[in-house]
């Protein structure tokens, strides 16, 4: 009995974890059932109430009511729609001096009378209120200078400058508005923090909470010691219950995202993902774990391909050379454009992989610290001369281009810096006109009219993992050039499957992750004429 291949393995246990996510997923936004009525908790909502929001905003999380500073109170004729108001909000003296700023809203029933008292306590101490708390600033570094290089280049100086305190523009606020009966004793976790019961009744008040699914960093207002009011947008979004197991679920998430070293920036690009529908939103998920299926196929095959290579016949040594320094420099350029950890991750395997790559057609002896001897066949000889022959005439285009754009941008664009012009050239080349540089092996393949050697396995993952990138290039947010190359690859790839067709592959071929047999020389010379 034959055992089943490593892939059949790997991609029988992705399908398996997914179901079992979906599974999960779905019973996630099941409410808890009351199977006793004795444990049921009732909506306070099925009163009927007239419902306002009340906002105060003060300097700290926990302050005193002589630090408070009331907003303004909004009423909520019908909480089943979403509302907005926008709000003008004077800051606290020490919010000014670089500090901290908090909202405190309250969800209260209606004042039929006008209350004229000390509002703040009595919204603290009211039985019939819930109350969340929102933190409405970020310390943000400034944003880069940007310098003519050749004109300022004395007066460059280190981007370094302390951070500085912004407003969030959007206060976003959420709830429950199904009048559910919960069980107390299925309650989850995530929804048992925000249950508040009401006098000795069995009924728990309206589950109201910050909404951080609306934050975006970028979304925000600098202040100075000058700035006295900002506007903020109050919003207000009512929640399902499969919504709100959403929200506190992602939120959890987010928080531990942030204890693994992630950064603001990168929550934010995962935030965009739920800026959709549900149903966008499980295509999302979807195409991300295929595509992180095809990723880790493609690596192993990659891998696997060369380690069991003994030859360079038909395969472009200086295509080797140039991924390898592409991926590095776009590896450098994604942390100097502080991409999202989505894209430098993947970035970060693909560098160290085409890296290896080198060392396995320049195999260095480790003792002396000297460059082996290599005895080439026929085989490699004539691909080897087809290689440099290919890389003359793109030469001839290649170098002029790059080099003029370098000096076009030194001249005529604002940089932050030497070492960022100076990588900021190198992607641009390598974005710009890096498939060129597989055109050395598409030339092979047409002289040889064989496309026998290629690792066709790992281009089949990677071809199908461009087309997803396509789809998530207007999704996550990265650089442009990085959005643009992943539409260049995409034309390579089908000259890639054009040949196959155009080459076909003989029953006699070897597979590609065995050595292919070394040809006659005058055999290869009648093959290529």
């Amino acid at each position: 009995m034959k055992l089943p291949s490593f892939t059949t393995i790997v991609s029988v246990l992705f399908l398996s974890y997914l179901g079992n996510l979906f599974y999960s997923i779905w019973v996630m936004v099941q409410p808890p059932l009351c199977t006793s009525e004795g444990l049921c908790l009732k909506s306070f909502l099925l009163r009927k109430p007239n419902l306002e929001l009340t906002i105060f905003v003060a300097p700290q999380s926990n302050p005193r009511g002589t630090e408070v500073i009331f907003v303004n109170s909004f009423l909520l004729p019908n909480y089943n729609v979403s509302y907005e108001r926008l709000m003008s909000v004077e800051l606290p003296r020490l919010t000014k001096q670089n500090g901290t700023l908090y909202a405190h809203v309250f969800l209260s029933k209606a004042q039929e009378t006008l209350y004229t008292g000390d509002k703040w306590t009595k919204l603290l101490t009211d039985p019939e209120t819930v109350y969340t708390l929102v933190p409405m600033f970020i310390y943000k570094e400034p944003e880069y200078k940007i310098f003519q290089l050749l004109q300022d280049g004395e007066n460059v100086k280190r981007n370094v400058e302390k951070p500085v305190t912004h407003i969030k523009a959007v206060l976003s606020v959420s709830m429950l508005t199904e009048p559910l009966h919960l069980s107390q004793i299925h309650m989850p976790s995530d929804i048992y923090q925000y249950i508040r019961l009401y006098g000795k009744k069995q009924e728990y008040l309206p589950i109201f909470l910050y909404n951080s699914l609306q934050d975006r960093s970028f979304n925000i207002t600098k202040i100075n010691k000058n700035t006295t009011h900002v506007p903020i947008l109050l919003r207000y979004e009512p929640l399902s219950y499969t919504g709100l197991r959403i929200l506190t679920q992602t939120q959890l998430a987010m928080v531990t995202l942030l204890q693994f070293g992630f950064k603001n920036k990168d929550i934010d690009e995962i935030k965009a993902i739920f800026d959709t529908n549900h149903y966008l939103l499980l295509i999302s998920i979807i195409v991300a774990f295929v595509h992180i299926l095809f990723d880790f196929l493609a690596f192993k095959n990659d891998i696997s391909f060369w380690r069991s290579r003994k030859s360079m016949a038909g395969l472009s040594s200086r295509l080797v050379l140039w991924r390898a320094f592409s991926q590095t420099v776009v590896l450098l350029y994604l942390f100097e454009e502080k991409a999202s950890m989505l894209i430098i991750v993947p970035s970060v395997i693909s560098s160290i992989i085409e890296i290896w790559k080198v060392f396995k057609i320049i195999p260095i002896d480790w003792k002396n610290l000297k460059l082996k001897q290599i005895t080439l066949n026929r085989a490699e000889e004539d691909t080897k001369k087809f290689d440099a022959e290919s890389m003359k005439y793109l030469s001839y285009v290649l170098y002029p281009l790059c080099a003029g754009a370098a000096i076009y941008s030194l001249i005529y664009e604002p940089q932050k810096s030497w070492y960022s012009w100076s990588i900021k050239s190198l992607v641009n080349g390598v974005y710009a006109f890096g498939f060129l540089f597989m055109l050395p092996q598409l030339f092979i393949n047409y002289r040889l009219k064989s496309v026998a050697n290629l690792p066709w396995k790992t281009f089949m993952y990677k071809a199908f993992n461009t087309f997803i990138d396509d789809l998530f290039a207007f999704i996550i947010p990265m650089p442009t050039a990085h959005r643009l190359a992943c539409f260049r690859d995409d034309i390579v790839f089908l000259i890639y499957i054009y040949q196959r067709w155009l080459y076909p592959v003989d029953q006699s071929r070897f597979d590609e992750d065995v050595e292919i047999p070394e040809l006659p020389s005058e055999e290869l010379k009648t093959k290529t004429d």
